[in-house]
């Protein structure tokens, strides 16, 4: 079925309080059918980033018509904040999710062909 909610997640121990983290998701995915989107986001202790900016791709296809719908793709970006404040040293959950703003949104993430493709997380820590 369609991937729903968090897809992976990795454990993190930031080392400094005034670091800033760049995270990276790697994947392959795919969406079926037509007018259908699917969104895919970092979370940070269960919080979206807020500084800079959310972490956020967005996967759509606008028609319909056969052929290959999967694709490798990267979700990366900084985050040094979320809602709850700055990220402080210590241990960290890193997680990646995935939802349908779009009607029916029927994305699968992590397939190649009929087989499965690697899925991974990279995290690195900063000195701003």
């Amino acid at each position: 079925g369609k991937d729903r909610g968090q897809l992976k997640s990795v454990t993190y121990n930031k080392q400094r309080n005034n670091t800033i983290l760049k995270v990276e998701f790697h994947s392959q995915l795919y969406q079926d059918g037509s007018q259908k989107c699917s969104e895919y986001s970092f979370k940070f202790d269960g919080q979206e980033c807020s500084q800079p900016a959310p972490i956020v791709i967005s996967n759509a296809r606008h028609s319909g018509g056969g052929g290959s719908n999967f694709f490798p793709a990267e979700v990366s970006g900084f985050c040094n904040a979320t809602s709850c404040g700055p990220l402080q040293s210590g241990t960290l959950s890193i997680s990646v999710h995935v939802h349908d703003p779009c009607s029916g949104g029927d994305g699968y993430t992590g397939r190649l062909g009929s087989g499965r493709a690697t899925s991974y997380i990279l995290v690195e820590e900063y000195c701003p």
